[in-house]
């Protein structure tokens, strides 16, 4: 009896260690749900490309270090280089059309990017490495879209996937701590309620750039308590562009241009019109340096922070 107690001991005990294995491969399955379809990952992606500077931001808040990124010296420019990127990162080409031959030499086993910008090369992607494609701007099916909520679906994400689910929450409750803050301060100067309109000069003779409430730069002055003044967004975007009359509209709202190292506002600061528009008049023209209006956490944070403090400190740049 006690011979056939140890060798039933001894079947059990093997059919554990032959069955552990498997259990532990179907709990290690990670399923995302992206905007391009749903994608199953039985490991841990190690070597990850971004093709867009929103998703490189978001890997290096979660500790995570592209081996690829599009159109590396714009991250260093428009997405101001934080967090910083490492000079080890390969650039595989434009945003809107990466080097696929580069990006396949790389054995990624991770790409991501925006719909807009690669739904039409989503195969070939997915062809190369698992792809998961998100969407950056509101459509007619879903004008209610929000990009910061996105932002936190996108961190949320590749936080489970990449195994930092922890980082992703920290970097969340860290802008969320920011955004409390700013509040306060913006109270404390008797602000809250305040009107305001956020613009950046982005070149290509389209005029200034000025952002509509599902904007992540306005969603973040409203989330802080100020009153986003501009409502009118472009068809499928969270912007629109305009030129020095159309100014005139923003009434005394304090007007923000993000970047101070832009031609385009000194010429507009020349021109005739200016010294008649009302926010010049009150003194509500703020200039500050440049912000990302597509990042994550930590671009929502120096949204809020910049914000703040143009409306806070003196002298405004008039």
């Amino acid at each position: 009896m006690k011979q056939r107690a140890l060798n039933t001991a001894w079947v059990l005990a093997l059919l554990t260690l032959c069955f552990t294995p498997l259990a532990n491969t179907a709990s290690a399955q990670v399923v995302i749900q992206h905007d391009a379809g749903t994608t199953a990952f039985d490991a841990t992606p190690q070597r990850v490309v971004a093709l867009t500077w929103s998703h490189a931001e978001i890997l290096l808040t979660l500790g995570v270090t592209p081996i690829a990124v599009a159109t590396v010296p714009g991250y260093r420019k428009w997405q101001s280089n934080n967090p910083p990127l490492p000079e080890n990162v390969i650039d595989i080409g434009h945003r809107g059309n990466p080097s696929m031959e580069a990006i396949a030499s790389l054995k990624p086993d991770l790409i991501l990017g925006y719909n807009f910008r690669h739904l039409n090369q989503y195969q070939r992607l997915n062809g190369i490495a698992p792809t998961l494609l998100y969407r950056q701007y509101p459509s007619a099916n879903d004008p209610s879209f929000r990009y910061f909520n996105q932002m936190l679906r996108v961190t949320r994400d590749l936080g489970t996937l990449l195994n930092k689910s922890e980082e992703a929450e920290a970097a969340i409750e860290s802008m969320n701590r920011i955004l409390q803050q700013s509040h306060q301060q913006l109270k404390k100067h008797n602000l809250l309620g305040e009107p305001i309109v956020l613009g950046k000069f982005v070149g290509m003779g389209m005029g200034l750039r000025v952002f509509a409430d599902n904007s992540l730069s306005a969603d973040i002055a409203n989330q802080i308590g100020l009153k986003n003044q501009w409502h009118h967004p472009l068809p499928g975007r969270d912007f629109s562009h305009i030129q020095l009359p159309q100014m005139l509209a923003l009434s005394d709202a304090h007007f923000i241009i993000f970047g101070k190292d832009s031609n385009e506002t000194a010429r507009m600061q020349s021109s005739s019109i200016w010294p008649h528009l009302n926010f010049v008049k009150a003194n509500r023209f703020h200039r500050v340096e440049n912000s990302w209006g597509f990042g994550g956490p930590v671009s929502a944070g120096v949204l809020a922070q910049r914000i703040t403090a143009a409306l806070t400190e003196q002298p405004h740049d008039r």
